[in-house]
């Protein structure tokens, strides 16, 4: 898989949880080629374009299922909305509404995002096939039976996590415009 597949495959399928820039992935593909973890070869069908393909190496399997066996790092939260939201303390309510206000519409083009994607794993599992869009990326084998249940499950943890962000916005928001209400009524 050359490094625009493995970025393409994550956009689609990890976009929701984790998310690398074109800087940051090559660079980790080739520790990972350096660390005897994959290799790479030219793809002769790259023509011009001179296109690396990536291909794990035994090593970089045990390396890889060694990491899954390991507890996972405390989830460490750098959500600049929220930083921003809570330092709008210092602001006019007016600026925290706006703040909230394009912060929801973020959240719903997300979300339709997220549901449309649902709709296609969830026939895929029904169906047990990987969809046409994936399929292409990473092929069919008979080792990838549970992967489309995890990929859904995984975009239901996204999907439910906007859920929840946008109850947090409507309570927010009706919190704040009946302050903003009480201060205009008070002046």
């Amino acid at each position: 898989m050359s490094g625009y597949d493995i970025k393409k495959l994550t956009e689609m399928s990890l976009s929701h949880f984790w998310s690398e820039s074109y800087g940051a992935l090559f660079p980790t593909l080739n520790a990972l080629v350096d660390e005897g973890l994959a290799t790479k070869r030219l793809d002769p069908k790259s023509g011009a374009r001179r296109r690396q393909e990536y291909m794990v190496t035994p090593k970089g399997r045990r390396a890889y299922e060694n990491w899954l066996r390991e507890p996972a790092d405390r989830v460490q939260m750098r959500n600049e909305l929220q930083l921003k939201f809570f330092l709008t303390s210092r602001g006019s309510i007016d600026d925290s509404i706006r703040l909230l206000e394009e912060y929801r519409a973020q959240q719903k083009e997300q979300y339709a995002e997220f549901k449309s994607s649902e709709a296609i794993l969830a026939q895929a599992v029904r169906k047990n096939a990987m969809p046409d869009t994936i399929e292409p990326l990473l092929g069919t084998t008979t080792e990838r039976s549970n992967e489309l249940l995890i990929f859904f499950l995984t975009l239901r943890h996204g999907i439910l996590a906007i859920e929840a962000r946008m109850a947090w916005i409507a309570e927010a928001l009706r919190r704040l415009r009946a302050r903003k209400r009480r201060q205009n009524t008070t002046r």
